[in-house]
């Protein structure tokens, strides 16, 4: 498969996550980017939510359960937003309340002005900021396709083993719930939570067009962070500079000159979860600032206002729950900003006079539940294990250049970032913005560069102590500056060719047309200067971006010496499912790869991750298979877990460690198997003893 035949199904994947919850942003009266860049987040939580629920209900997961859901969301939404028009307009003819609900309430996703003259200055500034998506949504599909490689290559990295046999998991049993997917690892033990809401969406995508689970994986990927990653980025940027086409049209292009995100979530772990999860945090922080009314220039309805914060929220824990603690963190300037605000209005507080006690009592109990929140959701202390990587000094450098885990310094977007920084601080209303920005420069600081204790911990154990989690999350409080910088040079630039142009002087017409001629070339001569100016900050970026993509391409490449799947092991497990009949399972070492048998050839193993919790059945088998002519105790245990061929990957594993199954090893003496196939370095056996058990 190339590229080229991927993009029906990259739209495909682009209509699922749009359509579903554009519907529901539609039926609430947004229009245009608010209801596009909310329409990926909504979906997202319509489907993770629709997992949890789908297994009581008996229905199996699919992709038309969550269109399903999507519509009938919408219409619920929509019946109630027709009826309270019909109570607050009691007069109206139903067909001018049906038409009022259907077009939207104004100023849904307008600023006032915008809402008074609604035309004006509109056909060119869309045009820009449609443009401008489109290209920074192409930038980061040719990224992606440049660190991919082919369509079907995947990550071999430690945590994809879980996620591939995930999908698979999901396929296999209709159930994509978040309560009940860690079954597939758990052993004889009770499932526990886990987020799959990224699971649920891969294996949606999966049923929706046919793709192998790999090609699905990257194309999902491509989806996100192409089409959510971008409109979240436009519309964060809107409420932080207001009605400013430049800003927010930069802010698409910006959104794929960043090295820390996407790239380094699709490059280290691999932690799709996590990925997800940062990619819907631009809209969901902006559905934030617009609920406490501290966007600028920007307001939605009260119907919009308080139901998408609270549709999406559920969607972000089940993405990743540390994606729902940052937004709590980034959350906290916004709403400090909107109690001041209200406590610095004496005019409200004396007509609305218990306003100000209900305000202190709210902050009050936002508090409480932040500090138990912060308290209780993170992971147990020995998956916190990351150790600091560098110097204080060294840490807040690679805030200040967007540096971030050993990257060049990006200095063109970081020039940017700062002009927008001072900009923002001058103008005033967007404290809170500001204060976004230093909290995720601080944590980073704290998690790269201080050393471990309980300090470190209490502020960054959330994100497991680990630097390269929290470098994903400093372009997504970056990025809004360097697109206000990008905006406030263009003003700037505008001005001072303007001025040029209108100091010639004007005593004859031949003068007055020549001024004319001036004025028409001070434009070119702006749209050049912009032209080049784009193309050196662009440049600027190519050594940082260079180093992400290389990075991350190293993961994907298939070689002899791959530190999960090599050549030849693939070329085995491309022929298990003409070898391993269908209900036969594999006993495998996951360490050196063999589990993704089960993603990549759907045949049963005997581990799905790496850390799989055994069934004592299994344990018996790693110990002890290679003795099965001689111990009745592995005779039991094949016939418990169906198990009739081995899968020897040698002894390279996947993080250059030593675990040992001794039952699984040196089988070429063993008389309880019989080579059925190899390819190098690595064998496939079949069990030839207990047949008779």
């Amino acid at each position: 498969m190339t590229w080229f035949q991927t993009l029906p199904y990259l739209l495909e994947a682009a209509l699922f996550l749009l359509l579903p919850g554009g519907l529901v942003t539609l039926s609430l009266g947004l229009r245009r980017l608010s209801a596009a860049a909310l329409a990926g987040p909504v979906t997202i939580s319509i489907a993770a939510v629709l997992a949890v629920v789908l297994p009581f209900a008996h229905i199996p997961w699919s992709p038309a359960a969550v269109l399903a859901g999507g519509i009938l969301l919408a219409a619920l939404l929509f019946g109630i937003r027709f009826f309270a028009l019909r109570r607050l307009h009691p007069g109206r003819s139903l067909r001018h309340t049906l038409t009022t609900a259907s077009l939207g309430a104004c100023p849904a996703g307008t600023s006032p002005a915008d809402a008074q003259h609604p035309k004006a200055g509109r056909p060119r500034s869309d045009v820009w900021v449609a443009a401008a998506f489109v290209a920074g949504a192409a930038l980061i599909l040719l990224e992606l396709a440049v660190v991919f490689g082919t369509p079907e290559s995947f990550s071999q990295t430690f945590d994809n083993v879980f996620h591939l046999n995930g999908v698979r998991y999901i396929l296999d049993t209709g159930n994509a719930s978040s309560l009940s997917m860690s079954k597939m690892t758990s052993g004889d033990a009770a499932p526990y939570f886990y987020p799959a809401a990224w699971h649920g969406l891969a294996a949606a995508l999966v049923q929706l067009t046919g793709l192998p689970i790999t090609a699905a994986v990257n194309v999902l990927n491509m989806a996100v962070a192409a089409v959510v990653w971008p409109l979240g980025c436009m519309m964060l940027t809107r409420t932080v500079a207001g009605n400013r086409p430049v800003a927010v049209g930069a802010a698409a292009i910006l959104s794929a000159l960043f090295a820390p995100f996407p790239l380094l979530l699709l490059d280290f772990g691999v932690l799709y979860p996590n990925f997800l999860a940062i990619s819907m945090l631009p809209a969901v922080l902006a559905s934030i600032a617009l609920l406490f009314r501290v966007a600028r220039d920007l307001q939605w309805p009260p119907m919009p206002r308080f139901t998408l914060p609270l549709l999406i929220l559920p969607g972000l824990a089940l993405a990743h729950p540390n994606g729902f603690m940052s937004l709590l963190a980034l959350s906290v300037p916004i709403v400090l900003q909107a109690y001041a605000r209200l406590a610095a209005d004496h005019g409200y507080r004396a007509r609305h006079r218990n306003v100000r006690l209900l305000a202190s009592l709210g902050l009050g109990a936002g508090a409480v539940a932040l500090y138990l929140l912060w308290t209780n959701i993170r992971p147990p202390e020995d998956a916190a294990f990351w150790e600091p990587v560098q110097t204080p000094r060294g840490a807040v450098w690679d805030v200040v250049a967007n540096a971030a885990i050993d990257r060049p310094a990006a200095i063109g977007v970081s020039v940017l970032m700062l002009i927008g920084l001072y900009v923002c601080w001058r103008r005033g209303g967007g404290t809170w913005m500001i204060a976004a920005f230093v909290i995720t420069g601080v944590l980073y600081v704290v998690v790269s560069g201080t050393l471990k204790g309980d300090l470190r911990s209490a502020l960054t154990g959330v994100w497991y102590n680990d630097s390269n989690r929290l470098a994903a999350l400093l372009p997504l409080t970056a990025l809004p500056f360097a697109a206000v910088g990008v905006d406030s040079f263009a003003v700037w630039l505008r001005r001072r060719l303007d001025r040029l142009a209108a100091s010639r002087p004007a005593e004859t017409d031949s003068a007055a047309k020549e001024k004319t001629g001036a004025g028409r070339g001070s434009r070119i001569a702006f749209t050049a200067i912009c032209g080049v100016l784009a193309l050196a900050v662009v440049a600027s970026q190519v050594p940082s971006m260079r180093a992400a993509i290389g990075s991350a391409r190293m993961n994907y490449l298939e070689t002899d010496h791959s530190l999960l799947i090599s050549t030849d092991e693939q070329k085995i497990i491309d022929r298990l499912d003409g070898i391993v009949p269908e209900g036969d399972a594999i006993a495998v070492n996951p360490w050196t790869g063999g589990a993704l048998a089960y993603a990549l050839a759907h045949r049963e193993t005997t581990a799905k991750h790496i850390l799989t919790a055994n069934t004592a059945a299994v344990d018996i088998l790693n110990r002890n298979l290679r003795n099965a002519d001689t111990d009745p105790d592995v005779c039991a245990a094949l016939k418990a877990t169906g198990v009739r061929y081995v899968l020897d990957f040698g002894a390279n594993e996947v993080h250059f460690g030593d675990h040992p199954f001794p039952g699984l090893e040196n089988l070429n003496n063993s008389l309880a198997v019989r080579l059925v196939l190899a390819e190098g370095g690595a064998r496939l056996y079949e069990v030839t003893a207990c047949r008779g058990t």
